[in-house]
């Protein structure tokens, strides 16, 4: 997914799709203002986890909370309580 991000022949997917997101911001006609979200989840064995949240401290039986894709009609497919963050550079991601 990520590649070698400093190597353009070798980069991923992820940082690909940055550099095209904020591109297009960067070639935009002036006047136009964007709002950028970032959000990273992982799926694995059928659950959702947010990447964004740290993990809960503790002992023994200490679990990060599982969300729920969920589909509304005007939404569309979201993730319930899924974090996220307004970010306005590649670094910042």
């Amino acid at each position: 997914m990520l590649g070698v991000p400093e190597d353009p022949e070798l980069r991923g997917i992820i940082p690909n799709c940055f550099a095209q997101i904020f591109g297009f911001i960067d070639e935009s006609k002036s006047g136009m203002k964007f709002l950028v979200r970032c959000s990273y989840l992982e799926i694995y064995n059928e659950e959702v986890h947010d990447l964004l949240v740290e993990p809960k401290k503790g002992g023994p039986g200490a679990v990060e909370k599982k969300l729920d894709v969920k589909e509304d009609p005007q939404k569309g497919v979201f993730v319930k309580d899924l974090s996220q963050c307004i970010v306005k550079s590649i670094p910042e991601i």
